[in-house]
C-alpha cells in the first residue's frame, strides 16, 4: 500500500476521533456527523460543562505525564481508574457510561428457521457486503498497526481469525465486527504489542460480563474523550503532513483526498 494513503488515512482517522470527542470533553452529547459537529459547536461553547472539561483536561495531562514516573501501567489506565473513582466520590455532574448488559449469552441457532432460503440473495449480498467492509476496515487499521510498530502482519491470519470470529458471534446473535483503528492504537501506546494483549482484552471484557459492569457503567465520558483526544493525536502522521509540500504532487493529493475522504461518514 503506497505510502501517502497509509499517512492520509492516519491521518485523516486521527483529526476525525479528536473532532468526535469535542461534545464529550464539553460535556454534551455529540451530534453523529462531522459536518453537524462544526455546524452546532458555536451553540454547544456557551453551554460547556466545566466538571466534564476539568476531568477530560486531567485525563490528558495524566496520560502525558505519568510515564514519566513508571511505564509498567498503562497511562490510560491510570487516568481511566483514578478518574472514575475521583468523579464518583464527588458526585460530578458528568455523563457517565450507563447499563451494562451482564451474563453470558445464550445460543440462538433456533432463529435460522426463520430464513427463507428459497431467497439465497437476501442473505449473500448483505453478507458479502459486510464482509469486503470488515475486510477493507481490518486491513486498514493492520496498516496501521504496522506502521506505528514497525512489523508486518499476516493478512491470511487476520481475516480467517476475524471470519471465525463473526461465525462465532453470530450463533450467540453478535453482529459482525472487524479491526478498530483506535482501540488497536490504544492498545500499541498502552504497551501492548503481542497476542497476549488480545487475549487480555477478552478477558477483561468476559470479566465485565460476568459482574463487573456494575463499576464500568460508572465510567465518565469525558475521561474516555480524554484517552481518545490522546489516541487521535498520536495517530495523525505529523512527518507526513510537515513533507507534504517536499513531495510530488500526486501523492500530495493522494494524501489530502484519502485525508478528506474520512471526514464522509
Amino acid at each position: 500500500m503506497p505510502y501517502p494513503v497509509v499517512s492520509g488515512f492516519m491521518s485523516g482517522i486521527g483529526v476525525i476521533i479528536i473532532v468526535l470527542q469535542i461534545f464529550p470533553f464539553l460535556g454534551q452529547s455529540s451530534p453523529k456527523k462531522i459536518i453537524d459537529i462544526f455546524v452546532e459547536l458555536p451553540h454547544a461553547l456557551p453551554q460547556l460543562n466545566v466538571d466534564a472539561v476539568l476531568l477530560s483536561l486531567a485525563t490528558i495531562t495524566i496520560i502525558y505525564l505519568f510515564p514519566r514516573i513508571t511505564k509498567l501501567i498503562p497511562s490510560a489506565l491510570v487516568a481511566l481508574v483514578l478518574l472514575t473513582i475521583v468523579s464518583t466520590l464527588l458526585a460530578l455532574d458528568v455523563a457517565i457510561i450507563g447499563d451494562i448488559p451482564e451474563g453470558l449469552p445464550a445460543l440462538q441457532l433456533d432463529t435460522l428457521g426463520g430464513i427463507d432460503y428459497m431467497k439465497p440473495m437476501l442473505i449473500i449480498f448483505p453478507a458479502l457486503t459486510l464482509a469486503a467492509l470488515g475486510t477493507i476496515d481490518s486491513l486498514l487499521t493492520s496498516v496501521v498497526a504496522d506502521n506505528m510498530t514497525k512489523t508486518q502482519h499476516n493478512s491470511n491470519k487476520e481475516l480467517i481469525g476475524q471470519g471465525l470470529g463473526n461465525m462465532a458471534a453470530a450463533a450467540i446473535g453478535g453482529i459482525p465486527g472487524a479491526g478498530a483503528t483506535m482501540r488497536t492504537v490504544v492498545n500499541i501506546n498502552s504497551g501492548g504489542k503481542t497476542r497476549l494483549s488480545g487475549v487480555i482484552h477478552g478477558l477483561a471484557l468476559l470479566i465485565v460480563l460476568l459482574g463487573a459492569g456494575e463499576y464500568a457503567s460508572l465510567i465518565p465520558l469525558p475521561v474516555l474523550a480524554g484517552i481518545l483526544i490522546t489516541v487521535g493525536l498520536g495517530i495523525i502522521d505529523y512527518k507526513g503532513l510537515k513533507h507534504i509540500d517536499s513531495v510530488s504532487k500526486a501523492d500530495a493529493v493522494v494524501m489530502i483526498v484519502v485525508l478528506l475522504q474520512n471526514f464522509n461518514r
